[in-house]
């Protein structure tokens, strides 16, 4: 289905323009209304965005250095680091979810930081053109249809954006950077996968593959959720003994119908729980198992 370009005077920057690309085949727009609420509720995104902001803060990231979150979604991975000082855009190929995001930035911040910028555009295609130091890639690439030629693209701009501001005397321990997550490992593929339109899942082996071919050199690579590893294991393997019983399975309508969709306060206690350990793990070593990759790298 063909999208509009953002209304005037929407505060959105639009980089597409009238485009006929159907962009509902790498995310489905309509999520966004679910997901205005869910990801402030649900364990899953309430612990992704502290480990998100804390691989920064243990890696040196300058907050003051440019940011900007490629495929923001509902913002708040976004909103959490501007939250915690981080100076950082909003950018999304949807429209619908960019609105979502500076309402929720507004509702947020809006009284004590001035708006960051909300850009729409379609990274298959190019980038902001603004000279930003750290680019963020939260569990994006695994919807793109070509993942190497978006990385690959993505380290030419970095490079060029090196080359003009040449050496800078005092950086921090990291001033130029992607980071990026994926869900992890394709035997973990279940109807979460199909309904998220995902077209891929990757082992550490292929994230780091897809770093480096495309000219980055990998700093760090960890799974995360260690926890959820086994219990996802083990709700795929009762959908097939179901499917197996019944001879069918029944298909999900919505994420909220799925296991994977469903959080209640308690559940979410539990779970955040269940993972302090490895919290405090991920400050100083890495995992080979979990339902998440995260990758931290900068061009060479």
């Amino acid at each position: 289905m063909q999208q509009s370009p953002p209304a005037p005077g929407s505060g959105i920057v639009d980089l597409i323009g009238e485009s006929g690309t159907n962009y509902d085949s790498f995310f489905d727009r309509r999520e966004f209304e679910i997901r205005a609420w869910l990801e402030d509720q649900h364990f899953w995104h309430r612990y992704r965005k502290t480990i998100i902001l804390q691989v920064l803060q243990v890696h040196g990231v300058d907050p003051r250095r440019p940011l900007v979150d490629l495929g923001c979604g509902a913002g708040v991975v976004a909103t959490h680091l501007s939250q915690h000082g981080y100076r950082i855009d909003f950018a999304d190929v949807h429209t619908e979810a960019l609105q979502v995001a500076r309402q929720r930035f507004e509702a947020t911040l809006g009284a004590t930081m001035p708006l960051p910028r909300f850009v729409r555009v379609d990274i298959t295609r190019g980038f902001p053109a603004d000279d930003y130091h750290g680019y963020l890639l939260l569990d994006v690439l695994e919807h793109l249809p070509d993942d190497a030629a978006v990385m690959r693209a993505l380290h030419g701009r970095m490079r060029d954006s090196l080359a003009r501001r040449g050496p800078t005397d005092g950086a921090p321990k990291l001033s130029d950077f992607v980071l990026f997550t994926v869900p992890a490992f394709p035997s973990l593929w279940s109807p979460w996968d199909d309904l998220e339109k995902h077209k891929r899942r990757y082992t550490l082996a292929m994230a780091r593959r897809l770093c480096e071919e495309a000219g980055f050199e990998v700093m760090r690579a960890t799974c995360f959720f260690f926890p959820l590893f086994f219990a996802s294991a083990a709700v795929k393997a009762i959908r097939l003994a179901g499917c197996a019983l019944r001879g069918r399975t029944a298909v999900p309508q919505a994420i909220t119908d799925l296991t994977e969709g469903k959080s209640t306060p308690a559940l979410s206690r539990l779970v955040l729980g269940l993972l302090a350990p490895e919290r405090s793990w991920l400050r100083h070593g890495n995992l080979p198992l979990g339902t998440s990759i995260l990758v931290l790298a900068r061009p060479r």
